[in-house]
C-alpha cells in the first residue's frame, strides 16, 4: 500500500514524496496510540494504595523508551529524508516550496516529540475517566471535611481570623509544641471570641485537594468549627456517613460507623478529651521511647514476625482515599497534558525542525561550525554575565546577536555578490530567532522586578506590579504568539534563503 502510494506521490507531489511524510506520519501516529494506551492502563488506580505502600512505578522506564524510540525513529526518518535534496541541486522549485518542506519537517517532529506527552495524557483520561469533574469535587470536599476528624497536624498559623495575634512583649512566653509545628502563643486559640487549648479539636487541620485554594479550605473549616460550638451534630454525622458511603464504594473499610465516629470525637464544650481516628489500621513499626510514652488510650502494640506494630484502636481509610483522590483532583485541575505543558513539545518540535532544515538548506560544514561558534560565544557571553553579575545581560547579548545575524543575511542577499559565510549566520539565525521575543519578555519582566524593589513603598503596592502580574498571567499566551511569529517568520525567511542560493560561493 505504501509502494503505491509513495508511487503515486512521486509523479504528482514530489514533495510529499521526498519528506516521506505518509508513511512516516502513519508509523508516528500507531506509537503515539500505542504510548496513549499505555497510560491508559497506567492511570488504573488502586485504591487499597496510599503513600506508604504504593507499588513500584516503572514511569521512568516508559519514559525512557519513549525517548529512546523518538531517537531511533528519528534517525531512521533522516536517512531516507537526506537520500534526495532538490534544493541543493538547484532542482526548480515554486517560491514557497521551501516553507511547506519546513512545515512538514516540523510536524514529524512535532510527532516524534509527543510519545511522553500521549502517555501522560493516556494517564490522565483514565484517572478522569471515574468521575465527573463535579462529582469528583463533590467527593474532595466531603473527604477534606472529614480529614478534620481524623489524626493529622494541628494549625500552625501564628495568627488568623481565629487566632490571637502574638504581641511582641508576649515573645518570650512562647514555647515549641512539637516537631511538625509551629511556635504558638500561650497554648492555646481563640474562636468566635473564646479561647480553647492549642491541641483541642478546634485547631484541626483539614486535607487538600486541588480543587480547593487556601481561603475556601480556611471557609470549610470554620464551617466545621461552627457546627461543633453550636451542637449541629446531624451536620457532623452526616459528613461521616457520605464519606463512609465513599469508603465502601472502593472496598475499603473502616472499624466505625457515623454514630462511633461521633461519639468518639465529640467533646462538648471544650473539645479537649476526643479520641484520636487513626487514617489507616497501622500506624507504624514502634519503637520503645522514655522520653514519649506509648499512647495506650488511642493505639496498641502488637507484634508481627518478631516485630514491634503500633495498630489504632478506632480508624477509617483515611490515607488511602486521600492518595487516590488527590491523583483524580489532579487529573482535573492540573493534568499532566494542558496548553502549557504542550509547549514543551511545540519548542522541541521547532528546535529539531531548525536543526534539520539548517542543515538542509544550508551544508555540514557550515551547520558543525554554526553549532561550534554558537557554543564559543555562549560560553564567552556566560563568563562575561558572571563577572559583571547581571541578571539580564546574556539575554541582551542573545538579542543583539540575533539581531546581528538576521541584518549579515539580509545585507548579504542584497548586495548579489557572494554567499561568504552567509552559510553559517544562516544557521545560526536560525536556531537563534525562536528565542528573540521570549527573551525580550524576559529582560522586561526582570527589569520591571528591579524597578518594583527599588521603588520607595511596598513591592507589591508598586506602579510596576500589575505591569508585572500582567505578563506572568500572560505567560503562556505570549509562548503561543511566540509560536505565530516564529511561522510568520519562516514564511519569509524561506523566500530570502531561496533567492541566497542563487549567489555565489565565496
Amino acid at each position: 500500500m505504501f509502494k503505491n502510494i509513495q508511487k503515486y506521490l512521486l509523479i504528482n507531489y514530489p514533495l510529499l514524496w521526498n519528506t516521506k511524510v505518509v508513511p512516516t506520519t502513519f508509523i508516528l501516529i500507531v506509537i503515539n496510540l500505542i504510548f496513549f494506551f499505555i497510560g491508559l492502563e497506567k492511570g488504573k488506580l488502586d485504591f487499597f494504595e496510599n503513600d506508604n505502600n504504593y507499588t513500584y512505578d516503572d514511569e521512568a522506564v516508559v519514559i525512557f523508551f519513549s525517548i529512546l524510540v523518538s531517537i531511533l525513529l528519528l534517525i531512521l526518518w533522516l536517512v531516507f529524508y537526506f537520500k534526495n535534496n532538490s534544493f541543493k541541486s538547484f532542482y526548480p522549485k515554486r517560491t514557497l516550496s521551501l516553507f511547506k518542506e519546513w512545515c512538514i519537517v516540523l510536524f514529524i517532529s512535532f510527532l516524534i516529540s509527543l510519545f511522553t506527552s500521549s502517555y501522560y495524557y493516556g494517564k490522565d483520561v483514565r484517572m478522569r475517566s471515574y468521575f465527573t469533574e463535579q462529582e469528583a469535587k463533590n467527593r474532595c470536599e466531603i473527604l477534606s471535611k472529614a480529614s478534620f476528624f481524623v489524626e493529622g497536624s494541628y494549625s500552625n498559623n501564628y495568627y488568623d481570623e481565629d487566632y490571637d495575634e502574638i504581641p511582641v512583649a508576649e515573645a518570650s512566653k512562647v514555647s515549641v509544641i512539637a516537631a511538625d509545628t509551629a511556635v504558638v502563643a500561650n497554648d492555646s486559640i481563640k474562636f468566635n471570641g473564646k479561647k480553647y487549648s492549642y491541641f483541642s479539636l478546634l485547631n484541626k487541620n483539614v486535607n487538600s485537594y486541588s480543587f480547593f485554594d487556601h481561603e475556601s479550605d480556611s471557609i470549610r473549616k470554620k464551617t466545621i468549627k461552627t457546627w461543633l460550638v453550636n451542637q449541629q451534630k446531624d451536620s457532623i454525622k452526616s459528613v461521616f456517613k457520605q464519606y463512609l458511603a465513599i469508603a465502601k464504594e472502593h472496598n475499603l473499610k473502616g472499624n466505625i460507623d457515623e454514630n462511633k465516629w461521633l461519639d468518639l470525637i465529640y467533646d462538648y464544650p471544650n473539645f479537649v478529651n476526643y479520641r484520636e481516628i487513626g487514617s489507616s489500621n497501622m500506624n507504624y513499626e514502634y519503637y520503645d521511647n522514655v522520653n514519649q510514652p506509648q499512647d495506650s488510650l488511642n493505639k496498641y502494640i502488637k507484634v508481627v514476625n518478631g516485630v514491634k506494630y503500633e495498630y489504632y484502636k478506632y480508624f477509617v481509610p483515611e490515607k488511602s482515599l486521600n492518595y487516590n483522590y488527590s491523583k483524580i483532583s489532579e487529573a482535573w485541575v492540573a493534568p499532566n497534558m494542558s496548553f502549557a505543558s504542550i509547549l514543551i513539545s511545540f519548542y522541541f518540535a521547532i528546535g529539531l525542525s531548525l536543526l534539520i532544515f539548517g542543515f538542509r538548506v544550508t551544508s555540514g560544514r557550515n551547520w558543525l561550525i554554526a553549532v561550534i561558534s554558537l557554543g564559543v560565544i555562549s560560553i564567552l557571553l556566560g563568563i562575561f554575565s558572571i563577572i559583571i553579575r547581571s541578571d539580564y545581560s546574556f539575554a541582551l547579548a542573545v538579542i543583539l546577536l540575533t539581531l546581528f545575524t538576521f541584518i549579515y543575511f539580509i545585507v548579504t542577499i542584497s548586495r548579489k555578490k557572494s554567499k561568504n559565510i552567509s552559510g553559517v549566520i544562516l544557521n545560526a539565525m536560525l536556531w537563534l530567532f525562536p528565542s528573540f521575543f521570549p527573551l525580550i519578555y524576559y529582560v522586561i519582566l526582570e527589569i520591571l522586578r528591579d524597578l518594583a524593589q527599588a521603588h520607595p513603598v511596598d513591592y507589591l503596592l508598586s506602579e510596576y506590579y500589575p505591569a508585572i502580574q500582567f505578563l506572568k498571567d500572560y505567560g503562556v499566551i505570549f509562548a503561543y504568539l511566540n509560536i505565530a511569529f516564529i511561522i510568520i517568520f519562516m514564511l519569509f525567511l524561506s523566500v530570502k534563503i531561496k533567492q541566497w542560493r542563487g549567489l555565489a560561493e565565496g
